[in-house]
């Protein structure tokens, strides 16, 4: 059986720290800033953009009444990634197939594609951007009425711009672009409503015939943005009627399914093995969680283990449901965010003369290093409150809780990779948020071949004695909090008093 180092080669780009935002947008898509190959190694065809991109094609072929496409997903789940995939495959017809497959290969001979592209950044586009996007098509003069003073097109104004043409036009970010334009003054009005007024023309002319080939893509920000999005929102309400026959939402990406395991493996990893080595590891936790489920340490399912690492692997399947807990956290880009934690997890375990990748078979949730500062620092803003718990409970160079632990009693990292376990587990950050994990949930994430889940059993008990931060709920699950508990009371009650003090009471 293989472990990660032997089965699994992670990408270049994971070790790379400069490839490690992945901040990409529109103006790198319009000024050729992106190799199409590399772009789509690393890209996975999630269901959200495979109907993205075969709605917009069949428009730019004049074969459906579908004009607008409104990318439907908080910040950092995948919306300018599939708007620049959509751009890619116009600009680029070669590709088409390979990324579309026989859907592709249909549409292959569609050129004369204009692709036009504004992002709500570039808040200081001095003609508007009716304005940006006539220029991109050259054919500036056309608005040249609407100018000075800036004010909307109407419906036969863009129609007239964007007769006969095929057009693919792709709008990002625009509710920060349209809080900004609410400070700009026209006339008795401002550049928002200005700006408001424009889109809802140009939504409605998708209507007309002569714009058959023309293929609008909006984003929503809604959950970052309130004053924008409002703005955003209401030149839909405005087209209200014709948006319900013709307008279609699309979630790019479906975080708390399956889709976010092939996402992660497209991105971060370069090869991976085999179906029957894949099946071996499976089996080998199967066989290990039965083992743990007779203790009565768990209730967690070997077969149902077994077939979730099938789907998973090279994660745990506890991932995804883990990680999508805190997905809507205030901050927290969701997809963007997991790939950029994810590939500094896999950093992690690659990294040094004896990885500790050569010693496991999959990269669970916990496997990260709070004694590393990147890594401190990219959980810690995932939950700011938690901080103190983390250096006092979890990790702080070897004087925590549960590193206390482990070195006292198991010389191993069960401690700490229960207390990290709990962590994540705890890290949501909005109302009504399900946090922490039971002791036979933790006992069954935690069984792995290899490990004597007995002595992690006798390691999390010792944790859930001496820890400050930890918390049980009323259903017995275990959750981190940022206050101190009952134990940390009674000792800072136990410090307070000296010899002096003990003996006159």
């Amino acid at each position: 059986m293989k472990t990660l180092y032997e089965a699994c080669v992670p990408r270049e780009s994971v070790f790379d720290e400069k490839r490690r935002e992945d901040v990409l947008d529109l103006t790198d898509l319009i000024e050729g800033r992106i190799n199409p190959e590399s772009f789509f190694e690393e890209s996975y065809l999630t269901n959200g953009m495979e109907i993205l991109l075969k709605t917009a094609f069949k428009r730019l072929a004049g074969e459906s009444e579908t004009g607008l496409i409104k990318l439907t997903q908080s910040m950092g789940g995948g919306k300018t990634h599939n708007m620049i995939a959509l751009g890619l495959l116009a600009k680029y017809p070669q590709y088409r197939k390979k990324v579309m497959g026989d859907f592709g290969e249909k549409y292959v001979n569609l050129s004369e594609i204009k692709v036009v592209a504004f992002t709500g950044r570039e808040s200081d586009a001095p003609f508007g951007i009716w304005g940006a996007i006539a220029e991109q098509l050259g054919k500036r003069d056309i608005f040249k009425d609407y100018y000075s003073p800036l004010r909307a097109p109407g419906q036969s104004a863009w129609v007239n711009l964007l007769k006969d043409e095929t057009v693919l036009i792709l709008l990002d970010e625009l509710p920060p672009y349209l809080e900004n334009a609410k400070s700009i003054a026209i006339g008795d009005s401002n550049l928002a409503v200005v700006t408001t007024t424009a889109l809802a023309n140009l939504f409605n002319a998708l209507n007309k015939p002569e714009l058959s080939r023309v293929c609008v893509v909006i984003s929503d920000l809604r959950a970052t943005y309130e004053s924008g999005s409002e703005l955003l929102q209401s030149s839909f309400k405005e087209l209200e009627g014709e948006i319900d026959r013709f307008a279609m939402n699309v979630e790019p990406v479906r975080i708390n399914s399956d889709e976010i395991y092939h996402i992660l493996r497209k991105k971060l990893f370069k090869s991976l093995p085999n179906e029957n080595e894949i099946n071996q590891i499976a089996i080998a936790y199967k066989e290990k969680l039965e083992e743990t489920k007779q203790l009565g340490f768990t209730m967690l399912s070997p077969d149902q283990l077994y077939t979730w690492i099938k789907d998973s692997y090279p994660f745990h399947p506890s991932t995804r449901d883990l990680y999508a807990r805190f997905k809507e956290n205030p901050g927290f880009q969701q997809t963007r965010g997991l790939i950029r934690l994810m590939r500094a997890m896999i950093s992690q375990l690659w990294r040094g003369d004896e990885p500790l990748a050569r010693r496991k078979y999959l990269v669970n949730p916990y496997d990260f290093d709070l004694n590393d500062s990147e890594m401190l620092t990219m959980i810690t803003q995932i939950k700011p409150s938690l901080s103190n718990a983390i250096a006092h409970d979890i990790a702080s160079n070897g004087r925590a809780v549960a590193e206390t632990i482990d070195r006292e009693m198991t010389k191993t990292t069960d401690a700490q990779d229960a207390a990290k376990l709990v962590l994540v587990s705890s890290l949501a950050d909005v109302p009504n948020a399900v946090l922490g994990l039971a002791p036979g949930e933790i006992l069954g994430y935690l069984t792995e071949p290899g490990r004597d889940i007995t002595l992690t059993k006798k390691a999390l008990e010792e944790f859930t004695f001496r820890a400050w931060y930890l918390f049980t709920d009323r259903d017995g699950k275990l959750f981190f909090q940022n206050t101190k508990n009952l134990i940390a009371e009674l000792n800072s009650l136990v410090e307070s008093y000296d010899n002096e003090t003990a003996k006159r009471n």
